[in-house]
């Protein structure tokens, strides 16, 4: 079962088969739930089992996540399970989108944020961005860091803005930290950042 806040599609999916499981793992941006029920009509799969789930047990993935959180307190009501949702959607990583970019930056981290750049296409900014994952597993608990992934191609028009804002030059990857409240920043110098050219 997958649940979007963008209510474009069905919310709800049905996960019949191990392609559809394939499907449903190869979502890394978003948020995403997955239950394992059974119905009275129901064939036995062993999808569930698959995933680790028990019967009637809801498990909720923070994007770029590939470790789940078991939602306490089954059996769930749908109000239970959209609280449980607002109340951890500020994921670890996120990454920019057109859609959501105002709501990104509006959270409870007091308006800091470490940023990031980094094309995903390109070699180097697709190792970078494995390290900014792995950082985010490994923080996943703490509170206190937001990391904001930006990846440059999904916002051409704003690339000259943003290397003139922040003095940075976006065909390589770059990380800073932003303080939205005051317009602040500082972008990081590291040597170990892999550079083009």
């Amino acid at each position: 079962m997958h649940l979007s806040w963008q209510l474009l599609e069905d919310p709800v999916e049905i996960i019949n088969s191990k392609l559809e499981l394939q499907a449903f793992d190869q979502i890394d941006e978003e948020i995403k739930l997955i239950g394992y029920f059974k119905g009275e009509d129901s064939e036995p799969l062993p999808l569930g089992e698959t995933l680790g789930l028990k019967m009637n047990e809801v498990d909720f993935y923070e994007p770029f996540m590939d470790e789940p959180v078991h939602i306490p307190d089954k059996p769930y009501t749908e109000e239970e399970l959209v609280e449980f949702v607002k109340e951890h959607k500020r994921a670890t990583l996120r990454k920019l989108r057109p859609e959501d970019m105002f709501e990104t930056w509006e959270d409870d981290m007091e308006g800091i944020h470490i940023v990031a750049f980094a094309e995903e296409d390109d070699p180097d900014g697709f190792e970078f961005l494995e390290i900014l994952k792995q950082v985010a597993r490994d923080n996943t608990d703490n509170p206190d860091l937001s990391i904001v992934w930006i990846d440059p191609d999904d916002f051409p028009l704003l690339i000259t803005y943003w290397e003139k804002t922040f003095k940075i030059d976006l065909f390589r990857p770059q990380i800073g930290v932003v303080n939205v409240t005051d317009v602040s920043s500082m972008c990081l110098e590291n040597p170990a950042i892999p550079r083009l050219g």
